[in-house]
């Protein structure tokens, strides 16, 4: 698998998820918050898209 790198802070990581606003890849240091509305569904949101008030509101009505 490698070693990937995070869009959003440019750091090397392992482990790397989609943010579900921004479609960037981030890493768990970037993730601001992620729920799992459905067993199917897991939602994650940057500390990027956090601070954009519509992104965040979507995320918590979620």
């Amino acid at each position: 698998m490698g070693i990937m790198v995070c869009e959003r802070c440019g750091k090397q990581t392992a482990k790397l998820e989609a943010c579900n606003y921004c479609k960037k890849m981030c890493c768990n240091l970037c993730e601001k918050s992620s729920k799992k509305p459905t067993r199917l569904v897991k939602l994650i949101i940057c500390k990027s898209c956090w601070g954009n008030m519509d992104k965040r509101g979507k995320f918590k009505s979620a």
